[in-house]
């Protein structure tokens, strides 16, 4: 008589984490560094974290700041062709004509100004 002795695989216990990673550039780091450098000169107490640093800096920062950031940040993320189709689009609505007109135009003036100052 033969006995199946066919183990069943054990299941690791998979770690439940709460965080993930963020990359963030060396210049960046650097100042953060700089940071918990100087909140850990102090006589007593645990080390200070990157991770308060930044949990502070956001929990203490007001809505027009943090408004402010977005802003910025999203003015950053523009590409050239983002910022003329946004030119174009603000000046259209004070333009009487289409867009090829108002591209015409803007032409024929910059054209007018490089006639008149030589680069």
């Amino acid at each position: 008589m033969e006995q199946n002795n066919t183990s069943k695989p054990i299941k690791k216990a998979v770690k439940k984490t709460d965080s993930t990673a963020i990359r963030f550039d060396k210049a960046f780091m650097r100042q953060i560094a700089r940071l918990v450098d100087r909140a850990n000169k102090k006589p007593f107490g645990r080390k200070v974290k990157p991770k308060a640093i930044l949990e502070n800096l956001l929990k203490y920062a007001d809505e027009k700041l943090l408004e402010n950031v977005v802003k910025q940040a999203q003015e950053d993320s523009l590409t050239h062709t983002d910022k003329r189709e946004l030119f174009l689009k603000e000046k259209l609505s004070k333009f009487s004509g289409s867009k090829e007109q108002l591209e015409l135009k803007m032409m024929e003036v910059f054209d007018q100004y490089l006639s008149q100052n030589p680069v």
